[in-house]
């Protein structure tokens, strides 16, 4: 806190003492408070405040500057000295990133305040505004992650020859890449819980429709061992909550109806006994039917932990395109599940 002397009469202090006239310069220019907007905010940190004080006062009365403002979680004070010359004031000010507030006061040698002013200016600093750039760039970045599209890595054939994984020789040379495909995390839910980043609660998922029999769907493996880290399994679906699912002979049968499929990369060689796909869970399978762990060795799939439709294939170059989904028309419409 400063405390400069006002130039006035020595007789007794008088009433009607008064600050006015306020204003900021910078390069040359003037600005009145009183034109500043209260949301407006400075690009300039180096201010002079500049002022008048009218009225007879005692020469022993003074003017005190304060300016608060708050750089963390706690409030911060700069004191500065200047003087008056025939009752006008200036000021060299450095602003602070946010608001500043600054509070003006005339007061007597006994402490009475003849005048006050108070007012705020606030400052945003190039340095604060690439980091809220920055921090804007990462939020939208993890939202779109969280909601959009994610990128996956395909690491074993279990979808061959769909989708490609990655093959090493004996010396564990990368002879091939997997697949890097993008998977639509809005395809089927809107996942409020950002993938369980945000503590949200079980009931984080608004379910814009089912998953469909022939999409090729990424979710998050049902390990019975929790202590296990997480893991992502991409398969296709198979049936759907109320298909009773049957593998039989080499053909996959869905109500009794066998299944036309294209896109493996050769018939099952084992049977599967027949069992119906629970309310809130798909019965998943891999193309490459005899090198696929999938829900005829560990189960059915919670719908739960879905995470999002396959869609393209980005890498390598040359097998860019879309994933393309099966329509197996000649199949009833699943019977009808809560969610």
């Amino acid at each position: 806190m400063k405390e400069l002397t006002i130039p006035g009469s020595s007789t007794s202090t008088t009433t009607g003492v008064f600050i006015h006239d306020l204003s900021v310069r910078f390069n040359e220019q003037v600005i009145p408070l009183d034109a500043l907007e209260p949301t407006e905010v400075l690009a300039e940190p180096k201010l002079q405040l500049a002022g008048s004080v009218s009225g007879k006062v005692d020469s022993n009365v003074v003017i005190r500057y304060i300016q608060s403002y708050r750089p963390f979680f706690y409030e911060d004070k700069e004191e500065q000295e200047d003087h008056l010359n025939l009752g006008k004031f200036r000021f060299d000010i450095d602003l602070h990133n946010g608001v500043n507030n600054f509070t003006l006061q005339l007061v007597t040698p006994e402490g009475e305040i003849l005048d006050a002013k108070d007012f705020s200016l606030s400052y945003k600093g190039s340095f604060r505004e690439w980091n809220e750039t920055i921090f804007i760039a990462f939020f939208l970045a993890i939202l779109i992650r969280g909601l959009v599209v994610q990128a996956f890595w395909i690491p074993t054939g279990s979808m061959e020859p769909t989708l490609l994984g990655e093959i090493k020789d004996a010396d564990k040379v990368v002879r091939r890449s997997g697949d890097r495909i993008l998977v639509n995390r809005f395809a089927y839910a809107f996942d409020f819980s950002l993938d369980g980043r945000l503590p949200i609660g079980k009931n984080s998922k608004y379910w814009l429709k089912l998953p469909e029999r022939g999409d090729i769907i990424v979710f998050k493996f049902p390990d019975p061992v929790k202590e296990n880290p997480p893991k992502d399994y991409i398969k296709r679906v198979i049936g759907l909550p109320g298909d009773k699912v049957e593998v039989k002979d080499g053909t996959v049968f869905v109500n009794g109806v066998a299944l036309k499929e294209p896109y493996i990369s050769e018939p099952p060689s084992t049977d599967h006994e027949a069992e119906i796909v629970k309310d809130g869970y798909l019965f998943v399978m891999g193309d490459n039917r005899n090198n696929s762990y999938d829900s005829r060795y560990w189960g059915q799939m919670p719908l739960v932990n879905l995470k999002g439709q396959a869609i393209l294939k980005y890498l390598p170059i040359k097998r860019i395109g879309p994933i393309r989904s099966y329509n197996h028309a000649n199949l009833v419409p699943a019977t009808k599940t809560d969610f």
